[in-house]
């Protein structure tokens, strides 16, 4: 079993990997659009302090399915759906129903996912995470 100032470091690494992905998507570009699942994901972004322009995906799914990608100028889809099985697959309908139209990022949920591990497996979930790991950032080794 690891030792509480390993996990203690682990933690804090995590904790600063999800600080420098959240600054990265508040680098806004016009036209960009973050496609979360639902309005508790969406939420949780908010909560993070991203700035940039925030969707789910029902009411992405109605303007993609439409010419307004176009009218809206969007020139980049970010995938932040969730890491379980169906994340990725929404993931994947997003990419196809994009396709030759807009770019999709997916960069910035692979990272989180990659920083998360098998801690969290929903966007929802980052802000509680955060906030309940955060006193451990005080506690540097």
């Amino acid at each position: 079993m690891p030792s509480k100032k390993t996990l203690n470091r682990s933690i804090v690494s995590k904790l600063d990997s999800v600080s420098r992905i959240i600054e990265d998507l508040n680098i806004q570009e016009p036209g960009q659009l973050i496609v979360v699942e639902g309005s508790r994901d969406r939420e949780a972004l908010l909560k993070l302090g991203v700035r940039t322009r925030i969707m789910t995906l029902r009411r992405f799914m109605r303007i993609a399915s439409t010419d307004l990608l176009e009218k809206e100028g969007l020139t980049e889809i970010i995938v932040l759906t969730d890491f379980d099985r169906r994340g990725k697959f929404y993931s994947r309908v997003i990419k196809k129903i994009c396709s030759g139209r807009v770019k999709v990022n997916t960069e910035y949920k692979y990272k989180l996912k990659k920083s998360l591990g098998s801690w969290i497996k929903d966007v929802e979930g980052i802000p509680s995470f955060l906030s309940n790991n955060a006193d451990s950032k005080l506690k540097r080794v």
